[in-house]
């Protein structure tokens, strides 16, 4: 086989992000947009030693798993891989990765639930990060080019909620009346679903942009909604969105939403889970493993802004919140104060530093909750952890692989894996989220 050659094949299994597997001969070639048991004639795009990519140029036999992708921009885009699925090959597709990564790479045979996700996975979204570029007067403002910087134009992205598409099509319309595009690298907008509140943030180059009051005047007065519009300054030249200074330029630098019947503050930096349906089944599970009856001290590591620590703190004696950054730490404490929760304290400290700390002075904690970014937790404060003896620790992830090396540590240091419990809040991608419930043996 050779670059450009055609062959013929059926899909037998996915890759991690969604490409089919075609064996030829024996050899892998992935191929984009191909769902299992579909028969095709592929083009041959890219060949490695052991393995190759393709391009599928015509279906010999189509599944009946195959849908027509809501967005016309799918195949161009590189935020949805998954378009061409039906719901219920989604959630084959990501159980099934769950599956063999904790097999894989943890080495874990561990029942995986069923993927609980939505009946209509779309306009989902409360966040949205636009690029913006501007070529020879014509502005661009969409999602960047699979493998490539070049901002794909669109109209509507049909996971982002309703709010955030209108407001970055005004902002679209209002460059031609305002022609400073030029001076931004991206938008960022924030959607609270239970008040339907609006955040803004312009991220720039400098900080002295022409007629920008003017603009933010005009959206304001078009998108009433808008509470909060912010300016960040970001001079890096990197992939890092947003800027180390921050200016306000209309309302307040907070938006107010809820999860059932707490209140949260959301700054321009909070971490906030992005589907807000989803995040009460999440955090519903997270309960449930957590099987608090009032008499545990609860340990919740990366807390963030402090959703979990409120979610568990109503079931708990006491909840310890960890988080790095001070920031999100200032936000827990305040959203702690405006729902009259007083169970719980909030320390700003590096997670594996603190989990240290109380397992050397032998602090007694009964559930150990942990909610880590992508790439997991170190091994430091996983073996901190295990020195706490808890008697149970819930691990939410967004990475499976990383999940599953962090499991496999876990349960050499006398833990074990109970459930893994699949919980789509990123429909229409690869990514799923996990929560697992771990017990000491």
């Amino acid at each position: 086989m050779k670059k450009n050659d055609r062959v013929t094949g059926i899909c037998e299994s996915y890759t991690f992000d969604g490409h089919g597997v075609v064996k030829i001969n024996g050899f892998p070639l992935f191929v984009k947009g191909l769902l299992k048991g579909e028969e095709a004639e592929i083009v041959i795009t890219k060949l490695k030693k052991t393995y190759g990519f393709g391009k599928w140029v015509r279906l010999l036999q189509e599944s009946k798993e195959r849908v027509e992708p809501m967005c016309s921009l799918a195949k161009q885009c590189g935020g949805c891989q998954l378009q061409h699925m039906s719901l219920k090959e989604q959630k084959a597709f990501k159980k099934q990765r769950v599956e063999d990564v904790l097999r894989r790479i943890g080495g874990i045979d561990v029942r995986v639930e069923d993927v609980l996700s939505m009946e209509e996975p779309f306009f989902y979204r409360n966040k949205g990060q636009i690029p913006i570029q501007e070529h020879v007067g014509e502005v661009k403002m969409g999602f960047y080019r699979i493998h490539s910087n070049e901002v794909v134009d669109m109209d509507e992205c049909p996971i982002q909620s309703h709010r955030i598409n209108e407001v970055v099509k005004e902002i679209r319309s209002l460059f031609k009346q305002y022609p400073i595009a030029s001076y931004f690298r991206h938008v960022l907008v924030k959607h609270a679903f239970s008040n339907d509140q609006i955040m803004v943030v312009f991220i720039a180059r400098q900080k002295d942009i022409p007629k920008i009051k003017a603009l933010v005047q005009e959206l304001v007065a078009r998108i009433p909604n808008i509470k909060s519009v912010l300016l960040q300054v970001n001079k890096r030249e990197d992939n890092v969105i947003l800027g180390d200074e921050e200016y306000l330029l209309y309302g307040s630098d907070r938006i107010m939403d809820k999860l059932q019947q707490l209140s949260f503050q959301i700054s321009s930096r909070s971490f906030y889970q992005v589907n807000p349906v989803q995040t009460e089944v999440l955090y519903g599970k997270v309960l449930e493993f957590a099987c608090l009856q009032g008499t545990e001290t609860v340990l919740d590591l990366y807390c963030g802004v402090g959703t979990i620590s409120m979610f568990l703190a109503q079931k708990a004696k006491s909840v310890i919140g960890i988080e790095v950054v001070p920031e999100a730490i200032e936000d827990a404490k305040m959203n702690a104060y405006m729902n009259g929760i007083e169970n719980i304290s909030f320390i700003c400290s590096d997670a594996a530093r603190y989990a240290t700390q109380v397992s050397e002075e032998g602090k007694k904690i009964d559930v150990v909750v942990v909610d880590p970014p992508r790439k997991g937790c170190d091994e430091e404060t996983l073996q901190s952890i295990a020195r706490m003896e808890p008697k149970r620790l819930v691990y939410v992830s967004c990475d499976p692989a990383t999940l599953a090396r962090d499991l496999k540590v876990l349960e050499q240091l006398g833990f074990k894996v109970e459930k893994v419990q699949p919980v789509d809040m990123f429909g229409q991608t690869y990514h799923v989220e996990c929560v697992s419930l771990l017990t000491k043996k």
